[in-house]
């Protein structure tokens, strides 16, 4: 084979790597423009992290057969999560605190990641939500409750932010998504057996 027959071949291996790169972006910005529509005008996003301003966004939603009041309190008791949501664990809340509040920092792992977020959102019995600030990423995690059908539309999204972030979204495209699944599933199922006795 002639060496110009050889650097064409290159050059056109090049090319469609290119391509495939450029197509492969294309449909990741398709799916972003997508999912942002998905977004709920209900929720206060911290200055920086509304949903068309950062690299990674997920939205997910159910219903619970259970008032606010009782998801509100299975929300904010972190301490517990654990024992119903198992992508939590070792969680610890600052300032001997029992309970997530305005202000309140906690350290925690999910995903197998180790985090500190602190709580900067906070509507007893409507809406939470937490961010994480580091040198990798930025996070803000949300939740509202709308009181609906005599039980709680539960809705949760989460914005991220960096370098890291955007690793974890193309190593793990779904993983977000079916982790806040999970999430809503397991918080459906407690609140619901407490609303029951």
């Amino acid at each position: 084979m002639s060496v110009i027959k050889k650097n064409a071949l290159i050059l056109n291996a090049g090319l469609a790597l290119v391509a495939a790169s450029t197509i492969h972006a294309q449909e990741s910005s398709h799916l972003s423009a997508n999912y942002l529509k998905q977004a709920t005008p209900l929720i206060h996003w911290p200055k920086g992290l509304e949903p068309r301003n950062t690299d990674v966004f997920v939205h997910n939603e159910g219903w619970i057969n259970a008032s606010p009041s009782i998801v509100w309190e299975n929300l904010i008791d972190a301490l517990q999560w654990p024992g119903w949501y198992s992508n939590s664990a070792d969680i610890h809340i600052d300032g001997g605190k029992s309970k997530l509040a305005m202000g309140v920092s906690f350290h925690w792992k999910t995903f197998g990641f180790p985090i500190q977020s602190t709580v900067d959102v906070f509507q007893p019995d409507r809406e939470i939500g937490w961010s994480v600030y580091n040198s990798e990423f930025k996070v803000h995690h949300a939740w509202i409750l709308v009181p609906e059908h005599g039980g709680t539309r539960v809705i949760t999204e989460e914005v991220q932010k960096g370098a890291d972030a955007i690793r974890f979204r193309l190593d793990q495209p779904k993983a977000m998504y079916d982790g806040h699944d999970w999430w809503i599933s397991a918080l459906k199922a407690r609140s619901e057996r407490i609303a029951q006795h």
